[in-house]
Parts: structure tokens; sequence; C-alpha cells
């Protein structure tokens, strides 16, 4: 019924569902990250299923500027559990609860969710270049293999649609980004001492996706890519350069540097919209926002999970200011006068 493991290529079965491996924490899940800014309107979804325990997991921040946000904590994929079926993974997508996710063809994805204070259709309706998955390179080669097993789509493009937050509509077009992947993943928070991940895309022009993992027992990951024009050069290097709020938690802005394996240095700076956070002890947040390049006003995300003191404390809506960690409908945080 579904497909077996990829050819090494990009094809249509990257985007529906795969036939499972033998192990209990075998998973699919699907995330997206966009923002509109003209709507004032964006968010980060995530669902995923792990079909040998019969389990599936929704993770959702959505927000409008000047109105409401909702948080769906997903716990760094391993969120709140719901109960699959068989019927709930066909063909072409699967569901988890009131979430759906369908691979529409030609690199096309559709993202439902109805939740009781936000309801959305989103379409990931055009690839700004051929989706790919990170490079096997030989830094890090077994933890990639630890986090991707079987494989792992990046991709930037246009995402249009409708949500819904606290009974207010709003319709979208922008720029976003999508990821997929599939195999055995065993939880791998306990064993992080830092994760950095960022993308970004001011359309065909440029992208760029990057991501740092750093376990406490083994080699540092750096993995990445830039494209432009459909060319794509790999990344060697990485910083993440973080504004931090007064709550020394929540982010106000970073600067993305990316060292290319050509030597070629690009810096990206990210102008934040919203954050959230929650999903792990130490600072954890996810941010989406706006950067400009060449003239052009671009989307991006960036992502950091730091624990330096290996406590176990999880930040709380009372310990931070703009970022969002309280589950559930909350006014949107307004940014503070510079």
């Amino acid at each position: 019924m579904f497909n077996d493991t990829p050819k090494s290529g990009y094809d249509g079965s990257w985007d529906n569902p795969h036939t499972p491996g033998p192990e209990n924490e075998w998973q699919e899940s699907d995330w997206l990250t966009f923002y509109d800014p003209a709507a004032g309107v964006g968010g980060i979804y995530r669902a995923g299923q792990e079909p040998n325990r019969g389990k599936g997991q929704p993770g959702l921040f959505v927000f409008a500027e000047g109105g409401s946000r909702y948080f769906l904590e997903d716990k760094g994929g391993r969120g709140v559990d719901h109960d699959i079926s068989s019927e709930d993974r066909w063909d072409t997508g699967y569901r988890v609860g009131g979430h759906e996710v369908e691979a529409l063809g030609d690199g096309r994805m559709r993202y439902r969710w109805s939740e009781e204070d936000t309801e959305a259709e989103l379409e990931f309706c055009e690839s700004f270049y051929t989706p790919r998955g990170w490079a096997a390179t030989e830094k890090g080669a077994e933890e990639m293999a630890t986090l991707n097993p079987d494989g792992h789509l990046e991709c930037s493009g246009k995402v249009r649609g409708k949500i819904s937050i606290a009974g207010n509509d709003y319709e979208i077009d922008c720029m976003g980004h999508r990821d997929r992947s599939w195999g055995y993943r065993p939880a791998y928070v306990p064993r992080t001492r830092r994760i950095m991940a960022v993308w970004g895309t001011t359309g065909r022009d440029f992208n760029y996706a990057a991501m740092l993992y750093e376990p406490t027992d083994a080699e540092k990951l750096i993995t990445g890519f830039v494209m432009r024009d459909g060319i794509g050069e790999e990344v060697d290097g990485m910083r993440i350069i973080t504004e931090i709020d007064e709550d020394f938690v929540s982010p106000l802005g970073a600067t993305v540097i990316l060292t290319l394996a050509g030597g070629e240095v690009i810096k990206v700076k990210c102008d934040l919209a919203q954050a959230h956070t929650g999903w792990a002890p130490g600072s954890a947040f996810n941010s989406v926002g706006t950067f400009e390049r060449d003239g052009k006003t671009g989307f991006c995300d960036f992502g950091c999970y730091v624990n330096p003191g290996r406590g176990d404390h999880r930040a709380t809506q009372d310990d931070i200011t703009m970022a969002v960690a309280k589950p559930g409908l909350s006014k949107t945080a307004r940014l503070p006068e510079t």
C-alpha cells in the first residue's frame, strides 16, 4: 500500500506515506512554517504518526499580529498521543485527530487542522527548487543516520490558504518552508547539548536551510545548503547570534552566519515576528519573521535549543515575555519598542 524507501533523488513518492519499519518508534512526520507580513499572520505546524504504536502527535503555533495566537505543544516531536487506526493512513496522506496532511502531486502538499479555537486549510503550492534532503557529509554521518534514517525532505516555496483564529478569518499568500522525515528515530533530546536550525527564502533566487546538532556523546553534525536559481551549494559551517529579551529566553531576532563549502560566508539578519517555546528543558524556541536581501523581503525561521546547565526545568509563560509557552489561546505578544 505504501512506498518503500525512495531513490536518492526526489520524486513524488517522497511526499506520500512510507512502509513502516519494524521499530515501535518508527515515525513519519511533516512540518510547515510560514509568515505573511501583509496579513500579519504566520505559524509553525507539525503532524506525525508512529503507526506501530497506533499513535500520532500534532503540534501547532499560529498567530495574528494585533489579535490572538494559539499554541498546541508537540514536545519536540513526542507530543500528546492521539489514537490512530489503519483508516487514518492511506496512499497519499494521513490524519491525527483534527489534523490532516495530504500529498497533491508535483511537490504540492495540503495541511488542514481543526481545533476549538483555530481551523485552517493551507497548500504548499509552489516549490522554489527541487525538494532535497540534507547532505550526507562525513562530518556527523553517524548522527545523520540517527536523525534521518530512511529519508528527509527540505523545500521552500509558496503557501496559500485560509486560517481562522478565535473566530477571525484570514487569507494568506506568502512564502514558507516545509520538511518531511520518515524512519526509526529514537528520542534524541536527552542526549542533546544543543540544536540550531535555520530556513529562509526570498523566492527562487535565494534559499537556505541548515542545521547544527551537537549530542553529548558523539561528533557535532553540521549540514545544510544554499540554493540560488536552482543551483545548490553545501553548508560547511554555521552560527546563530541571537538577540534575547530581558527574560534571557525570548528571542527578538538573530543573525544567521553560513559558511559554504567553497569558503563564501553568507549573513542573514532575521527580524522576529513571533516565537514559541517550551518543548524541552533549558532554553528552546522556534521563531518566524523576515529578512532583507538584494532589495527583497524574505521569510525566515530560526530555532535553537540549548541546556548548558543540564537542568530539567521547562519554561512556563511566567518565565518569558515575547514567546508563547502556555497551550491554548492567548493574546499575541507585541514586540518591545526599540
